[in-house]
């Protein structure tokens, strides 16, 4: 027999040793079975007691004395099962810590020109035909800043890869946006005259906010829950909305 894999899935050498001895031995008391496994009679007992609680072997009690019977030998195999059942619902829950902490919440801040390029390039390299991106535009900036050359190269990119891109922004910028993404046909523009979140961005469980000045920053946070409920917003806001 292969002691071996008796160890790998669980079993003691005492264990062992006892099993076996009394699936040779048939109905045994304890002293045969302590004789042919080579232990003491209080180790045997007790090694009995846990072979009785894993359910492999079975005892009846005659003139006061107990005899042991070895159960059937597939019974092992059940208790394989079980294992099994056990190690499936750890790893079930090893599977969902694991899920957790990939959306663990996270967040990067980027500041200057340099740093803002680099993070919307990889953006627009990252996004696909299939993805989205969703905005709240700047306001004062689209009049008197850099940002409408900054970003009009940006939205030119995702039309390049025909990314579903939808805006919404204030009235009072209507014209400024208009003049500034006049030959982009992807870009999809609603306006509002209410006060909506300024310079916002939603794509692939992510926000970013944006804060443009002499030292442009955006503020990108991975947070799936964060995400939902600003896109949810947006999404509900866009009904709203008039072109």
């Amino acid at each position: 027999m292969d002691i071996e894999l008796f160890k790998e899935i669980g079993f003691t050498e005492r264990e062992i040793k006892v099993y076996f001895a009394l699936t040779e031995l048939g109905q045994s008391t304890a002293g045969p079975i302590a004789a042919k496994a080579k232990l003491s009679h209080t180790k045997v007992y007790e090694t009995l007691e846990r072979l009785i609680n894993k359910g492999l072997i079975t005892y009846t009690i005659i003139s006061k004395t107990k005899h042991f019977q070895a159960g059937n030998p597939k019974e092992i195999l059940n208790i394989l099962d079980d294992r099994k059942q056990k190690m499936i619902a750890e790893i079930e829950e090893l599977e969902i810590k694991s899920k957790f902490a990939k959306e663990k919440q996270e967040t990067v801040i980027h500041e200057g020109h340099k740093a803002l390029r680099a993070l919307f390039n990889r953006i627009t390299e990252e996004l696909t035909k299939n993805d989205y991106y969703y905005s709240f535009a700047l306001k004062q900036d689209y009049k008197d800043s850099t940002a409408p050359i900054f970003f009009t190269n940006i939205h030119r990119k995702l039309a390049e890869k025909k990314v579903k891109d939808k805006s919404i922004a204030n009235e009072e910028v209507r014209k400024d946006i208009e003049k500034a993404y006049i030959e982009n046909k992807n870009i999809q523009f609603k306006f509002v005259k209410r006060s909506t979140p300024l310079g916002i961005v939603l794509i692939k469980n992510k926000v970013i906010q944006l804060i443009w000045g002499e030292l442009p920053t955006a503020i990108e946070t991975t947070s799936k829950q964060m995400h939902e409920q600003y896109k949810k917003f947006f999404e509900e806001l866009w009904e709203e909305a008039k072109f």
